[in-house]
């Protein structure tokens, strides 16, 4: 695991790791430092000096800006410590791509493609081109498309989908399913702004999602489907839809809800829900983030 040390004007390294971890949890392998109007460079050289020598191996610097006072002191603890690589640019997309072990120069990629129009610009996107199954007979029967990341998920597109499993996957496609979501336009242009830019967008209900999937229409795309619940998957089996397995991310408490894992609380019927997707073969696991490991969640469940 690569070590962080952000460096910044005034407080904004420790806010952006702040937002980080609102996202990707709680990271032991990144520090922040902020130089403040009342340090000058050789304080502020000691403070990075004091921090660096914490980690258990040499951190990767990242700086606000270039030229700044944290770079110039940051490029005076690299003379003495060579192995230290110093980047400039700090933002949240950079460093959410790099904890996640994203190569910096990949993490800066990304960043960049982060720099977009939001909202209206994901309307009236193209459809990517598909290429045509090669058959001998062109009226044979279209294979059922099996689906491979899904994920259930009460908040749908946020922070960590829209940043973290984006990227890991690299999705070209979200397919948000629900009867609910499909009748509440408020919650369609929400999602449709959070959509992130160059990544297509689907909002249908289970009926609809399962005809368009079982009809190849997804063939070539890398799709991860977001429920709010385990109720909408047993719809989605029950038309014929193949979901291999699946990931149980957030579902939130409510009443005569008990809490299964940090982020997980489930229902009577939830549970009778689990139970028919694990019956049927769906294997069912628990992963937050991509950095962590899954968790077998019909254990979790018989806890």
């Amino acid at each position: 695991m690569n070590n962080f040390l952000l460096v910044s004007h005034g407080e904004y390294a420790k806010s952006t790791l702040a937002s980080c971890e609102m996202i990707a949890g709680k990271l032991s392998n990144v520090k922040a430092i902020a130089f403040k109007q009342t340090m000058n460079q050789d304080d502020l050289l000691d403070e990075i000096t004091k921090v660096a020598v914490s980690f258990d191996t040499a951190p990767t610097i990242i700086v606000d800006i270039a030229g700044g006072t944290p770079a110039n002191a940051s490029l005076r603890y690299q003379k003495a410590h060579p192995d230290v690589e110093i980047y400039s640019g700090l933002c949240l997309p950079l460093l959410l791509a790099a904890v996640m072990g994203t190569p910096m120069s990949e993490a800066i990629e990304q960043a960049k493609a982060n720099l977009a129009p939001v909202g209206d610009a994901h309307e009236n996107k193209p459809e990517p081109k598909k290429t045509p199954a090669k058959t001998d007979n062109q009226n044979a029967e279209v294979e059922p498309q099996t689906m491979h990341n899904i994920r259930i998920d009460e908040r749908l597109i946020h922070g960590q989908v829209a940043t973290m499993w984006t990227n890991a996957l690299h999705l070209t496609r979200l397919m948000v399913i629900g009867d609910d979501i499909v009748k509440n336009d408020i919650q369609k242009t929400a999602l449709k702004t959070a959509c992130p830019h160059g990544v297509h967008l689907s909002i249908l209900t289970a009926k609809g999602a399962a005809r368009r999937i079982n009809s190849g229409k997804y063939q070539g795309q890398t799709v991860l489907i977001l429920v709010k619940n385990p109720g909408v998957l047993k719809e989605l089996v029950d038309n014929g839809v193949k979901l291999p397995e699946i990931n149980v991310g957030n579902m939130s408490t409510k009443a005569n809800s008990r809490q299964v894992a940090k982020s997980v609380a489930v229902t009577e019927e939830d549970i009778e829900n689990f139970k028919y997707l694990d019956q049927k073969g769906c294997h069912l696991y628990h992963q937050m983030v991509p950095a962590e490991d899954k968790e077998d969640f019909m254990k979790l469940l018989s806890k």
